[in-house]
């Protein structure tokens, strides 16, 4: 019985204690405790994971974007290493893959990729038996060239109008099939504004155009023509300072020598269609049009072509181009061109083809580039006469009894005859219908438009003397006293010299002889190449290799929409 009795009271005291509530919410906040405490200790581990993984991913970052540029010479991989260690990370274990983009041997373009396996150690995930938060960071970077700048400076002198050597056609023919396909392999679907070229045709010098060259400081003798003369000096640098006034060349004609003809000669500064520079373009169109306009004439200077190739591709040519963009003559996509060395993810290109070598390089004597000269012209009758203001000599006498007279009537309407006279054909009053002449006194930059020093000298100079033998050996006395020249040891130190320049300024330059057989002249080309992979030596039709190849190079770095 009185066991009885106390299993009914545990029985009793178990029914009373399910039904007791008192102290379950003590229980529940346990347990709830027990689970913040857990997930909180979780939840520090998973943000201690993610700082370490974001300060390991900002130093790798760091560390990539440095070796990937491709202003530092130092080896990529290194470049890693050394972030790391001093950012106190532990570089052995950093996996770096390194590839880079070349054009002949310099470098264009660089990518590298580096990955870090870390760990972190933990404090709440010991729970579950994880001691450690694994990790991989991975980080790539990448520099490559996106603006490329391209003088392209082209030999059309008139050796150019040749044959091949191997008879394969004309080398202007040649050279305008191979430059304009150049144009449309670089700038088709290159991205607006990216990539621009220059076209500079060169023969005795250069002529930029009346609107290139008006952005600068320029002598006005004359505006027949818009080439300018460069001193040794101006070799020394790559640019052409828009405040320093610029000596205009003077405008006449060379070689051909006649007396029959006036204007027989090439002019020094050439002006014909297709000459002049056309400065920064993207237009297919406009560069292959001035191309196709190129026409063989005049002597060789590649030292001018080289001088206003990389003019254009110099910092102080923006100014320039700003007022040509202004203006509506360039694009305006090429606003804050030329780029200035070393700019980031920019190129500069100069190419630089000749069939030749330097050859002098004239220029008149200052006393005969300006002022006023000693030659009237007469024009009546639809016909023009000049007379030359000059005191008859002994040996220059007429054998009339007026002596000495003081104007000799060089060409005149009375035959083949010498005249001299105290008078001016229009003032004279022996000859009535001259009376209603137009009579003008030249000054020498006309003088040089109407006629050749070789012409002039035969006529108004030679012809003064007696005796006839004289005269042809008078007019080439007199057009070599009036001009001096730039000879051709001269002009290759100079191209020498500013090619090193260029090399130096980290201008990528290619140059092109095309059936040069002068070894002095292939050696100043090859010097002048950024290297011997940038240099070629062709005949004929393989103009047209050598320019798919240089295409082939620097369309590796256009950018494409």
């Amino acid at each position: 019985m009185r066991h009885r009795s106390k299993y009914i009271m545990l029985i009793s005291r178990i029914v009373h204690f399910r039904k007791d509530e008192g102290g379950g919410m003590l229980v529940l906040m346990l347990i709830v405790f027990f689970g913040i405490t857990i997930f909180g200790g979780l939840a520090v581990d998973l943000a201690n994971h993610e700082r370490t993984r974001t300060t390991f991913q900002t130093h790798l970052d760091n560390a990539v974007l440095a070796a990937a540029s491709l202003s530092q010479d130092l080896d990529a991989e290194e470049v890693v290493r050394s972030y790391l260690t001093s950012a106190g990370l532990d570089p052995s274990e950093v996996e770096i893959e390194t590839r880079e983009e070349k054009i002949g041997g310099i470098l264009v373009g660089r990518t590298v990729e580096a990955s870090l396996p870390a760990g972190l150690n933990t404090y709440f995930f010991r729970f579950f038996d994880i001691d450690t938060l694994g990790m991989t960071i991975s980080s790539e970077a990448t520099e490559r060239v996106e603006d490329i700048e391209i003088s392209l400076v082209l030999d059309v002198s008139g050796s150019m109008g040749d044959i091949t050597s191997d008879r394969s056609g004309i080398k202007l023919d040649l050279l305008k099939r191979a430059a304009g396909d150049f144009v449309e392999t670089i700038l088709s679907d290159a991205e607006e504004g990216r990539v621009s070229i220059s076209i500079v045709p060169y023969s005795t010098k250069v002529n930029p155009g009346s609107a290139l060259l008006g952005q600068y400081t320029v002598s006005q003798e004359h505006s027949y023509s818009h080439c300018v003369d460069f001193d040794a000096d101006d070799f020394t640098h790559l640019g052409i300072d828009t405040a320093t006034e610029l000596q205009r060349t003077g405008h006449f004609l060379i070689g051909n020598e006649s007396n029959s003809n006036p204007t027989s000669g090439q002019w020094v500064c050439r002006f014909d269609s297709g000459f002049a520079v056309t400065p920064l373009s993207s237009s297919v169109a406009e560069l292959k049009a001035q191309i196709a306009a190129l026409t063989p004439l005049g002597s060789t200077s590649i030292d001018m072509g080289a001088k206003w190739g990389l003019a254009l591709l110099d910092p102080s040519a923006q100014t320039p181009i700003a007022a040509m963009i202004a203006s509506g003559q360039v694009n305006r996509a090429f606003q804050g061109r030329p780029h200035v060395y070393g700019a980031d993810n920019s190129m500069k290109v100069l190419v630089l083809m000749t069939d030749g070598e330097n050859r002098e390089e004239y220029r008149l004597k200052p006393e005969f580039a300006s002022g006023q000269s000693d030659l009237t012209r007469t024009t009546y009758g639809g016909y023009t006469y000049y007379s030359v203001a000059s005191s008859e000599s002994n040996y220059e006498n007429d054998s009339d009894w007026t002596y000495p007279e003081s104007n000799f009537y060089a060409i005149h309407p009375f035959g083949t005859q010498r005249m001299w006279s105290n008078y001016t054909l229009a003032n004279n009053s022996d000859f009535r219908q001259a009376r209603m002449s137009t009579e003008v006194r030249l000054d020498w930059p006309e003088v040089w438009a109407e006629m050749s020093p070789y012409y002039y000298g035969y006529y108004m100079y030679g012809r003064r003397y007696n005796s006839s033998w004289y005269w042809h050996q008078r007019a080439t006395n007199f057009r070599d006293y009036i001009q001096w020249t730039v000879d051709s040891v001269e002009k290759d130190r100079r191209l020498r010299q500013i090619c090193g320049v260029a090399n130096a300024a980290g201008v990528v330059i290619y140059s092109i002889g095309m059936d040069v057989d002068n070894t002095n002249s292939l050696n100043l080309l090859k010097d002048c190449a950024s290297s011997e992979s940038h240099y070629f030596d062709v005949e004929g039709l393989e103009i047209q290799t050598a320019f798919d190849m240089i295409a082939a190079s620097i369309s590796m770095l256009r950018l494409t929409k």
